[in-house]
């Protein structure tokens, strides 16, 4: 069932009996929708809506029956409300835990681009600053742990290798 899209032009919206006109077709077609919605669905729905030139409030079913159905919202205790400042200060944590993590790799690899360059020789280790050297060195911890890790693994597959080949030999001359 489609239905076709009403689009205000320029001369509608000078026309101020006209634009109320369409404001009263729009609620009255919102407040059918709410209520099909409330059957259907079995829920509490209430519509308020400002008109700013009337300096007045629309509200469905009736102003206090929509005022009872957000005052019982808010009360539920599944549903509080979340204030809005909690809400922006959880976004803001968030993203300025994605922003370390983006300077820690930012770091680790300017740091491996440094290292690089002092192996390569186009950069001489004298040339190097203070926090630039503290980088470095802990790039050459890491590097150091995961050589280490690397051999134990080299090690251990070597060892099974030999395992491996003794099976094979065991009862042949």
């Amino acid at each position: 069932m489609s239905r076709k899209r009403v689009c205000l032009t320029t001369s509608d919206l000078d026309e101020g009996i006209k634009r109320r006109k369409k404001l009263d077709e729009k609620l009255a077609s919102l407040c059918k929708k709410a209520y099909e919605l409330s059957i259907l669905c079995d829920v509490k729905v209430g519509i308020v809506c400002s008109i700013p030139e009337k300096n007045d409030v629309f509200a469905w079913p009736s102003l206090p029956e929509a005022q009872k159905i957000v005052n019982d919202h808010i009360a539920f205790p599944k549903h509080k409300v979340t204030m809005h400042n909690n809400f922006l200060q959880s976004i803001v944590e968030k993203r300025e835990e994605e922003i370390r993590k983006v300077e820690e790799t930012l770091e680790k690899k300017e740091m491996e681009n440094l290292f690089n360059e002092l192996f390569k020789g186009n950069k001489l280790l004298n040339e190097v600053n203070v926090g630039e050297t503290k980088g470095l060195l802990k790039l050459i911890d890491v590097k150091r742990v995961q050589l280490e890790q690397r051999k134990i693994q080299v090690n251990e597959v070597a060892a099974n290798n030999i395992n491996a080949g003794e099976e094979y030999n065991v009862g042949h001359p």
